[in-house]
């Protein structure tokens, strides 16, 4: 019989701004495969410590007690650094809409240099605000207020914002174009040759070019957008079965799989925190 602890995960749509997805986890043994987020995941480490591969191979470790920030688009791996593993509390906003919440003009850029962050006041403000959206207890206002005013001072001390930013993060049109084209088609399974047609270049490039822009091949991005679609259709309450086919998975197990790959936990534990 199996006794070591379970991993849990909870997680939820902020009623006061729609587009914050927020998470609460506890990880005793868990490796996140390579793997990037279209928004900014943005939290901090409440016990233990994660560890974090990122790109060019660089090892970090978040410990407890530091504000942890993945940039949008930004490849990493995590697992535990110790058997006691790690807790912590995430949330989830795209480049859009963190700009449009703190008046950033649509053509600008916020790029956080580090992945690390020791700012206790900062982590203050985060936690609070974190917390007050789990509990379900405090104003709309008051809600999104805290959740503001903590995303505003993060950026505000520590975010880049300058157009050579921009310009160094930019990646090929081919390769932005296969993204889009993998983005809209993620249920109807693609192939390499019609992802090739619409990026404009042969299959062997493609498979070239999209990894050392992306990261990864180009069907590790797909199964890693359905994982992403996934859950943000779980908290919307579509059941399971319905987010298979909507996604282009054969069954609901196939989907439960890769999800517990990428998450630790089943979906419906996602929802539970159980």
């Amino acid at each position: 019989m199996d006794t070591s602890p379970k991993n849990r995960v909870k997680a939820w749509r902020d009623k006061a701004l729609p587009g914050v997805e927020l998470l609460r986890a506890e990880y005793h043994k868990h490796h996140f495969p390579p793997h990037a987020h279209e928004e900014f995941a943005i939290g901090f480490i409440e016990r233990g410590a994660q560890g974090v591969l990122q790109e060019r191979r660089e090892r970090i470790v978040m410990p407890a007690g530091t504000i942890c920030v993945i940039n949008a688009g930004q490849l990493h791996e995590g697992r535990e650094v110790t058997e006691a593993g790690w807790d912590y509390r995430m949330m989830y906003i795209s480049p859009g809409d963190l700009k449009a919440m703190l008046s950033v003009p649509a053509e600008g850029v916020i790029h956080f240099p580090q992945s690390v962050i020791d700012d206790p006041q900062t982590l203050l403000a985060i936690r609070l605000a974190h917390a007050c959206s789990e509990s379900g207890d405090a104003s709309l206002l008051e809600q999104s207020s805290r959740l503001t005013l903590a995303l505003h001072q993060l950026v505000d001390r520590h975010a880049l914002r300058d157009r050579r930013v921009a310009a160094m993060l930019a990646m090929s049109g081919a390769v932005k174009r296969a993204r889009e084209y993998i983005d809209a088609n993620i249920a109807a399974n693609p192939t390499l040759a019609e992802i090739g047609e619409a990026a404009g270049m042969s299959p062997f490039h493609l498979l070239r070019e999209f990894r050392k822009a992306v990261g990864v091949a180009p069907h590790a991005y797909l199964v890693q957008r359905r994982v992403e679609q996934a859950r943000r259709l779980l908290l919307t309450g579509r059941p399971l079965r319905w987010i298979a086919m909507d996604i282009g998975y054969a069954d609901q197990a196939h989907l439960s799989r890769e999800f517990r790959r990428f998450y630790g936990v089943p979906p419906s534990a996602m929802l539970s925190g159980a």
